[in-house]
């Protein structure tokens, strides 16, 4: 173990030995090459095959404890950043006196401490849009396999009940997107994507957002507009794309849920918080909601006391769960890591980055 403790400090171009004569030379020459952290495990980026700039000294980090994370990151220029990988606090920003930029992989920046990284001059950003295809394509995904009843079929199949459990459907009737109505609670880059789909496939589509779009734009995608309490009441499907924040912190609860028609479908792929987790569990319980898809939880991983994993046999036919994986096909992934390893380019360049999304400059 080398003196950046659990980091993995590896380069993917060059052997440790050959690292070790190219330090040399660089030294030599009284340069110094900008030290970038990356915290996913080396494997995952050498698969999504993209090119990294030689000229970097790569360190890949599985942090498994907070003074690990610290020590590894202590002289970075950058650090890249995935949410369900690791906290950035304060004390870590504080630690690390030569940051230029801490960089989200993804749109998602909610692990990190904007107000510490304000606060310190450290500029943070994210990489919005680069996957929005892609969670859109789950997100449409989700809703067939709830509104066919896939997961309960295939369960019900497997365990010899094909002839009563097909009659069932029949009896209750099987619902398509074609003639539904859906709301879609935040109408980003994913948000407009899954109108898109939704609207092609015969779906009635209204938004919410604290800011409304242009009517010319609402015309053009095919959407009109409602606020929230009216979006969940009148909605056979309500579909969640939000940044997690003060404001949309526990935004659907038991409240919120209540409103909903019975038997409608509730979506989540922004972020476990948005959604109070007893409240959902307790609407699939008492039969009023026809079923949720959740792709990601609070806390993740989940213990075994949450209250998503203890419900009834009825209430699980109801429920798809996904390990927060919406957004992270190869293709998707790849698009986030070439995009940031190009903002990360572009501040070590002494160039402004793009994608700010805190204030400091």
């Amino acid at each position: 173990m080398n003196s950046f403790g659990e980091a993995i400090c590896v380069s993917l171009h060059w052997s440790r030995s050959a690292t070790k004569v190219k330090a040399a030379i660089i030294k030599e020459m009284n340069l110094t090459m900008p030290v970038v952290v990356m915290l996913l495990p080396q494997s995952r980026v050498e698969a999504a095959n993209v090119a990294l700039p030689k000229n970097w000294e790569l360190r890949f980090l599985e942090p498994s404890t907070v003074d690990g994370l610290m020590a590894a990151c202590r002289d970075a220029d950058c650090v890249l950043t995935l949410g369900s990988v690791a906290t950035i606090d304060a004390r870590f920003l504080e630690n690390c006196p030569k940051l230029k930029l801490v960089q989200c992989l993804g749109a998602g920046f909610n692990h990190v401490n904007l107000a510490a990284a304000e606060r310190l001059g450290i500029p943070v950003a994210n990489s919005p849009g680069q996957n929005a295809n892609t969670v859109a394509e789950f997100t449409i995904g989700a809703i067939i396999a709830l509104q066919r009843r896939i997961i309960e079929a295939d369960s019900q199949i497997k365990a010899g009940n094909y002839s009563s459990f097909r009659k069932k459907l029949l009896d209750t009737g099987l619902r398509e997107i074609r003639g539904s109505r859906i709301g879609l609670v935040g109408l980003g880059h994913i948000g407009q994507q899954v109108a898109k789909i939704a609207v092609m496939l015969g779906a009635a589509v209204c938004y919410f957002t604290l800011r409304r779009k242009p009517s010319d734009f609402e015309r053009d995608l095919g959407v009109e507009y409602a606020t929230l309490d009216s979006l969940l009441s009148s909605c056979d499907i309500v579909s969640l794309h939000v940044p997690l924040n003060s404001e949309t912190r526990g935004l659907i609860s038991s409240r919120e849920l209540a409103l909903m028609p019975a038997d409608s479908l509730l979506v989540n792929t922004s972020r476990g918080e948005v959604v109070d987790n007893a409240a959902l569990a307790a609407a699939l319980e008492s039969g009023h909601l026809g079923g949720a898809a959740v792709d990601t939880l609070f806390p993740e991983p989940p213990g075994t006391d949450h209250p998503l994993l203890n419900l009834s046999r009825p209430a699980q036919a109801k429920l798809l769960l996904t390990p927060h994986i919406a957004g992270v096909t190869t293709s998707s992934f790849q698009k986030m890591l070439s995009s940031s390893i190009a903002n990360m380019e572009r501040v070590l360049r002494g160039e402004a980055p793009e994608h700010l999304v805190s204030k400091a400059k």
